[in-house]
């Protein structure tokens, strides 16, 4: 199952910091049922077990920080009691996703139409690395940034602009945090910017270099993945595969 997704995703190495891979489990057991999500929280276990899940795939890892002891009465111990009691396997595929081919930067750079990209922010030896940079079919800033907020779902989505009129051509995206990129945007020439978890000052910094941001959030810009993941199971693989679709830190607008 991994090998299968390593081989169709090409999976990157994952950085130092990071702590993909299993998480939980076995990894020579049987597996019927797979269930995608972005986070694991308790929610998501209680419906694994109800859908009689093997293996749960999460992008962030669920252990992410070294465990000195498990207290089952703790959010996480109930978390990893109930995987432990129902044989529930959890797998991470964090930064290694991130930079894969077939991984979070082609899942939105599909669904938002951005072609002829390349890497924003190249760190291994192949070239490969954080999010990338393309064409859009020449737009007005507003109107794209519609069309964003619409293809991925947001309930809410933030524009830094310094110019309501502006024209834009060519955009530079990365899911997650990519506030670290904003200078590679910049420099590859990018007029906007789609990712998540700006804040203030970063968008002043973009704005001095005439970059526009669109903040799309954390989750919807890298939830497209998960239908990209499920396609490349199901063509491989005879698996039953549920993608768990809830945003645990979504905001409320009052």
């Amino acid at each position: 199952m991994i090998k299968l997704l390593e081989d169709s995703l090409k999976l990157k190495k994952q950085e130092d910091w990071d702590n993909s891979g299993l998480q939980i489990g076995n990894m020579d057991c049987n597996i019927k049922t797979v269930m995608l999500t972005l986070d694991l929280d308790l929610n998501a276990v209680k419906y694994a077990k109800d859908k009689n899940v093997d293996l749960i795939l999460a992008h962030h890892p669920f252990l992410f920080d070294s465990i000195k002891s498990i207290d089952l009465n703790s959010y996480d111990g109930k978390i990893i009691k109930l995987l432990i009691q129902n044989n529930i396997n959890v797998y991470s595929m964090h930064t290694s996703l991130d930079m894969a081919d077939m991984g979070v930067t082609r899942a939105l750079a599909d669904i938002l139409n951005i072609n002829n990209c390349s890497v924003l922010h190249e760190i291994n030896e192949d070239g490969s690395g954080y999010g990338g940079v393309g064409d859009i079919e020449e737009t007005g800033i507003l109107e794209f940034t519609k069309k964003v907020k619409q293809s991925l779902n947001c309930s809410m989505i933030k524009l830094y602009t310094p110019d309501k009129h502006l024209k834009v051509s060519t955009a530079a995206f990365c899911g997650g945090s990519g506030s670290d990129f904003i200078p590679d945007a910049a420099k590859k020439g990018a007029h906007v910017y789609i990712t998540g978890d700006i804040k203030y000052h970063q968008a002043q910094t973009a704005l001095k270099n005439n970059l526009c941001i669109i903040d799309a959030g954390h989750y919807n810009t890298e939830f497209p993945v998960m239908e990209l993941i499920k396609a490349k199971i199901e063509k491989h693989s005879d698996l039953n595969v549920i993608i768990y679709e809830t945003n645990t830190v979504e905001e409320i607008i009052i």
